[in-house]
């Protein structure tokens, strides 16, 4: 199983968890969450980061890629609670710890995103107010929170509308209004007809008058 195909069968398990937890979220909301922790984490398969930015540091860790005091607070928050830091359980519960506000500063960000507009608009926002990420690749969030979207609808979720950024179309070319004072203008090959019967009526009556 790849990293997709992974996060597909992963995301819409704990979206509906996550839209359970904090009703005042959507769907949108729900796969924009879960696409910033899909890029941060390669579909939710790869906990450990790969290259930390500090060298020398342990990096991050888990789907958010908790990094340097949070990461000592998640792994503290496991080892109380005897879960395992790599499952996917103790990553959600510690995401529903951060925002909740039960651990850490992070309680704000629910309503980051429900005040942002649009798919692409509330994976920025979860990014700024819960990740604060120093490198944002926001094309690669979005297109997480494009897969988590799809994979919800294909799990027979209710997703409602889905704003994407899209290339508004033109406006259709103005078209004037016909004026009501000047009267409808008729077929320009009426008078054509009038003169043809004219002339059968002509040739009608000659037909008809004796020769003297």
């Amino acid at each position: 199983m790849n990293a997709e195909e992974h996060f597909r069968a992963v995301a819409p398990v704990y979206m509906r968890r996550l839209l359970s937890d904090f009703p005042s979220l959507d769907a949108q909301g729900a796969a924009a969450i879960f696409g910033n922790l899909g890029h941060e984490s390669i579909g939710l398969t790869k906990l450990q980061e790969i290259k930390p930015t500090v060298k020398g540091s342990r990096g991050g860790y888990g789907w958010a890629q908790w990094t340097g005091p949070r990461r000592r607070a998640y792994e503290d928050y496991c080892k109380r609670n005897g879960k395992d830091p790599a499952s996917d359980e103790a990553n959600y519960a510690y995401l529903f710890v951060e925002l909740k506000g039960i651990e850490g500063s992070e309680a704000g960000s629910i309503a980051q995103v429900n005040s942002a507009t649009g798919l692409q608009g509330k994976v920025e926002a979860f990014e700024k107010a819960f990740l604060r990420a120093g490198v944002k690749h926001y094309d690669s969030r979005l297109q997480w929170a494009r897969i988590a979207v799809d994979a919800f609808r294909e799990a027979g979720e209710p997703t409602g509308p889905i704003i994407l950024p899209t290339t508004p179309n033109p406006p259709p070319p103005d078209i004037p209004s016909p004026d009501p004072r000047q009267p409808e203008k008729k077929g320009g090959l009426g008078w054509l007809w009038l003169v043809a019967v004219a002339i059968v009526a002509i040739l009608a009556f000659v037909a008809f008058v004796p020769i003297v």
